[in-house]
C-alpha cells in the first residue's frame, strides 16, 4: 500500500473536525459523507463529500483504546474454568492459576492478545497485572520490555493491581519506584464488604506511595452487588482528608447503580470534583454479578454512565477480561465490544456521548497525544469497514482494514 491514499468514507461525525461544514451531509444515524487523503502518516485532507447520490459504502474509525484488559490472565479458561460464572469462583480459580504462573506463560499470553489487538483495531491498551508477594522477581522487567517491542505500533500502560497492604510494604514501595520509570499505574481492589477504618487507613498510604513517586492509581472499586457505592464514599473522604492531587481512575463503580438517580448525580458530581475518571466494565459485570442458577435476575450492575455523564463525569467503556475465569469469552475485538455493550446499556451509536465513551474519553484517561478526533493533520491510524450503515456493523461478519502511520497493516 503507498503511502499517500485518497478515499471516499463516512465517518461519525461526533468523531470529525473539520473548518468548513456548511456542505457536510450527515444521514439520519449520524456518518457524514467524506473525502479523505493522507500521506507520509498524517491526514493532509478532509472535506465534504457533496454528492448525495452516491454515499459510501466504507465506514472509518480512528483506532481504538482499550482502558482495561487483563493481558496476564487472557486465555486461561481452559486451565482454569469457572463454570459457576460468578465473581466468588473466579476470585478462587484466579488465585489457583496464581500458583501455575511463571513470567513466560504471561509473556505468551500478553503477546498473543497485543497481536490480535492489533488486528483487530487497537491503538493503545491499559492491562492491569496481578501483582503479589510470590510472583518471580523478573516479571515486571519482562514486561516493560514487551512494552517498548511493541511501541511503534501500540502504547501500552500497566497498572500493578495489588492488595492494598502490599502499597505499605517495602516491596511495594520498591514496585512504585519501578513503575515511575515505565509510567505504570499503581492499582487495588476495594470491594464491599468491608472494615471502613482500615481500608481509608490502607487507601491513604497508597495514594501517598503514589503521590510521593508521581504515579496515577486505577481502583477496581464497588464491582459488587452489596453495599451501593460504599468503596467511591470511603475514597472521596480519603482523598479531601489527606487534600492531594493524585490522579485516579474508578474501574467497575457496577453497585451504585442500586442507589437513586439523585443520589448517583450527587455522586457524579463529587467524583467530577476531584477529577476521577470512570471506567465502565459492561460485559464482565453483566456476566458474574447477581448471578441466580435458578432464575433470570434483571438486576445487573454496570456503571450507570448515563446519570454520570449528566454529572459531567469523563466515562469510558471497556472490555475487560477475555477468555479466563472472570469473563469465558472475548476476543479483543472492539467492534465485539460495541456490539455487546450498546444494547446491553442502551446506548445509541448515532449519539455523541456513546460514541465519546469509545473513543474520546478513553484517549484522554490513558493521556495520548491524539484525542482520537479525524481532522486534517492528525495521524492516519484508522479502522475501515464495509459498511453503509451501524446495522451492518453489528449484525454481520465485517471486511475490515487497520491502518498505522498511513500504512496497511492487516
Amino acid at each position: 500500500m503507498s503511502s499517500s491514499v485518497k478515499l471516499e468514507v463516512l465517518i461519525p461525525r461526533s468523531l470529525c473536525q473539520i473548518e468548513c461544514a456548511e456542505n457536510l451531509i450527515v444521514d439520519d444515524e449520524g456518518l457524514a459523507s467524506f473525502f479523505i487523503s493522507w500521506e507520509k502518516g498524517i491526514v493532509s485532507e478532509l472535506k465534504p463529500l457533496n454528492t448525495e447520490d452516491k454515499k459510501p459504502k466504507k465506514i472509518l474509525f480512528p483506532r481504538f483504546v482499550e482502558t482495561h484488559s487483563h493481558l496476564d490472565k487472557s486465555f486461561t479458561w481452559k486451565e482454569f474454568p469457572n463454570f459457576k460464572s460468578n465473581y466468588e469462583e473466579a476470585l478462587s480459580v484466579n488465585l489457583e492459576e496464581h500458583i501455575t504462573r511463571t513470567t513466560k506463560k504471561v509473556l505468551d499470553r500478553a503477546e498473543r492478545s497485543l497481536n490480535l489487538a492489533l488486528k483487530n483495531g487497537y491503538r493503545a491498551i491499559r492491562s492491569h497485572i496481578d501483582t503479589y508477594e510470590a510472583q518471580e522477581n523478573d516479571i515486571w522487567t519482562e514486561l516493560f520490555n514487551l512494552q517498548k517491542k511493541y511501541s511503534p505500533n501500540l502504547k501500552l500502560q500497566f497498572v500493578a493491581l495489588a492488595p492494598l497492604e502490599f502499597w505499605d510494604s517495602s516491596n511495594g514501595e520498591k514496585l512504585a519506584k519501578k513503575l515511575s520509570v515505565h509510567e505504570g499505574i499503581l492499582g487495588g481492589v476495594v470491594v464491599p464488604p468491608f472494615n471502613k477504618k482500615e481500608i481509608k487507613c490502607l487507601l491513604s498510604r497508597m495514594l501517598l506511595l503514589a503521590d510521593k513517586y508521581r504515579l496515577e492509581v486505577d481502583l477496581h472499586i464497588d464491582e459488587s452487588t452489596s453495599e451501593p457505592g460504599a468503596g467511591i464514599k470511603v475514597l472521596l473522604e480519603t482523598i479531601e482528608r489527606l487534600n492531594i492531587k493524585v490522579p485516579i481512575t474508578c474501574s467497575h463503580l457496577s453497585n451504585i447503580l442500586s442507589l437513586r438517580d439523585n443520589e448517583i448525580i450527587n455522586l457524579g458530581r463529587k467524583i467530577t470534583e476531584k477529577d476521577i475518571k470512570v471506567i465502565a466494565l459492561p460485559l464482565t459485570n453483566f456476566w458474574l454479578l447477581n448471578r441466580n442458577d435458578k432464575s433470570t435476575s434483571l438486576n445487573r450492575p454496570v456503571a450507570p454512565i448515563k446519570q454520570l455523564q449528566k454529572s459531567l463525569v469523563d466515562v469510558s467503556i471497556g472490555s475487560d477480561n477475555v477468555q479466563d475465569p472472570w469473563f469465558s469469552f472475548g476476543n479483543y475485538d472492539p467492534f465485539y465490544l460495541m456490539t455487546c455493550a450498546m444494547p446491553m446499556l442502551q446506548l445509541s451509536p448515532w449519539e455523541r456521548l456513546t460514541l465519546s465513551s469509545l473513543f474520546l474519553a478513553p484517549s484522554r484517561l490513558l493521556k495520548l497525544s491524539w484525542d482520537g478526533l479525524i481532522k486534517k493533520g492528525c495521524p492516519a491510524d484508522f479502522v475501515i469497514v464495509d459498511a453503509e450503515k451501524w446495522a451492518d456493523i453489528f449484525s454481520s461478519n465485517l471486511t475490515k482494514k487497520v491502518f498505522i502511520n498511513g500504512e496497511l497493516y492487516c
